[in-house]
């Protein structure tokens, strides 16, 4: 299961990547937000993914835990570090605000996120830390 959400998260990735055009700005940032929050919003494999990567994969055996860890840093978190341009924490930041947001919603049973809100909320996880 954990592989496939890996595979939605970078068609994900290469979709939006296809869209977005230009250099990296915080209008862009807010724009892959919010794609994040409506892909997993559409695919609870790919939710899964982060929120497991924001536990640092603990619940996985050893030898899983590394190769999953490995994979979102390489193909997933170090691009979501270039689209935001930072190289420090702030990127940690801003997916515990997405993660925490869409969790919340998962947990209560609410179908609709309110995407643009939690994408502004992420934003201003990195803009405030700056």
């Amino acid at each position: 299961m954990l592989d496939s959400g890996f595979d939605r998260c970078e068609q994900g990735l290469a979709e939006w990547a296809k869209i977005r055009g230009g250099s990296p700005d915080d209008s862009q940032l807010l724009t892959y937000c919010k794609a994040l929050l409506r892909l997993w919003q559409s695919d609870a494999r790919a939710y899964l993914v982060y929120k497991m990567a924001a536990e640092h994969y603990a619940g996985l055996p050893e030898k899983d835990r590394h190769a999953s860890k490995r994979r979102f840093m390489e193909r997933l978190y170090v691009t979501l570090q270039s689209i935001a341009q930072r190289e420090d924490d702030s990127v940690d930041h801003m997916l515990a605000v997405l993660v925490g947001c869409c969790g919340l919603h998962y947990y209560a049973g609410t179908s609709e996120l309110d995407v643009d809100r939690i994408a502004k909320l992420a934003l201003q996880a990195i803009t405030k830390e700056s």
